[in-house]
């Protein structure tokens, strides 16, 4: 696993995760099955004894049916990895829609899972260029462009020749479009 972190946030970390799964009534196993991951992985995580990755953070909210933001404390919103930082910016009250900032490195790529059914992002490219979108049809966007798609299908970022900065908006309930459509 990738260090993102240092030790008292991944005990923050771990601690949040382990709370949500028991509220949720959820066994280790069965959260480990459901994010396919390692039951013994997801024990490290939640005993603070691992450094997870954004994949993995990712997979976990998702199984928990919680947004990627929900996992993090409000004092460390931001984790690196590969060459890609990814920081919450805001989330809604609701914990509908959450705004990152992403940066990746010039050439670096982050290759995500699909996220829970009726997922949308929205990305808009503030500086270089790149190539987003479903694996299946991903689109080249330069600065000022934006993209809309399914975030419940595996879905690309790659950054080309520069590093890139880019807004991304993650709207977790489609009830949630009509709101976030004024943004841009």
């Amino acid at each position: 696993m990738c260090d993102i972190m240092n030790n008292n946030i991944s005990k923050i970390i771990g601690k949040r995760i382990s709370k949500l799964r028991k509220e949720k009534g959820i066994s280790l196993s069965k959260l480990a099955e459901l994010a396919k991951i390692s039951k013994s992985t997801l024990s490290s995580i939640e005993s603070g004894n691992a450094n997870p990755t954004i994949s993995t953070l990712w997979a976990i909210g998702d199984a928990l049916n919680v947004p990627f933001g929900e996992l993090l404390p409000k004092e460390f919103n931001e984790v690196d990895e590969s060459g890609i930082t990814v920081k919450l910016i805001e989330q809604s009250e609701n914990k509908k829609i959450e705004v990152y900032l992403m940066k990746l490195k010039a050439n670096s790529v982050r290759e995500a899972k699909p996220h829970k059914k009726g997922v949308i992002e929205r990305v808009l490219v503030v500086k270089g260029e790149m190539i987003v979108g479903s694996k299946s049809s991903p689109k080249h966007l330069k600065v000022g462009e934006e993209i809309e798609f399914c975030g419940d299908v595996p879905h690309i970022y790659k950054a080309l020749n520069k590093e890139v900065s880019a807004v991304v908006v993650i709207i977790y309930s489609p009830t949630e479009i009509v709101k976030i459509k004024s943004l841009f």
